[in-house]
């Protein structure tokens, strides 16, 4: 039986890929999606912030799965290990405090 109801898709880049990957949320039934099309990758949360925070936890395990087993993998794996290094470099480089905005506050008092 095919599906005849429309979802409200919204798609986007995927922050900090360059351009290189798509993220699409929509909603199904209670619970929302968020999804990278590229990758055939979908996740579920009962909220939007949910979804895409599951969304990025996948992202970064199936990134460290495939970069242990580079040796083992297909041709396809290879092309997403190759998509998702850019852009846990991107987000690897966001990550870190460059010198000029660097101010450290002590946790003690004198």
């Amino acid at each position: 039986m095919k599906r005849t109801k429309q979802r409200n898709v919204r798609e986007v880049d995927l922050p900090w890929s360059e351009g290189l990957l798509s993220a699409r949320m929509w909603q199904a039934g209670k619970r929302c999606v968020a999804g990278v099309p590229e990758l055939g990758l979908h996740c579920y949360g009962s909220s939007q912030a949910e979804a895409v925070f599951r969304l990025f936890t996948s992202l970064l395990k199936y990134y460290r799965q495939l970069n242990m087993y580079k040796h083992k993998i297909s041709d396809r794996g290879l092309e997403h290990l190759k998509l998702l290094k850019v852009w846990v470099q991107s987000v690897e480089r966001r990550m870190m405090i460059s010198e000029s905005t660097s101010s450290v506050v002590p946790l003690r008092r004198k």
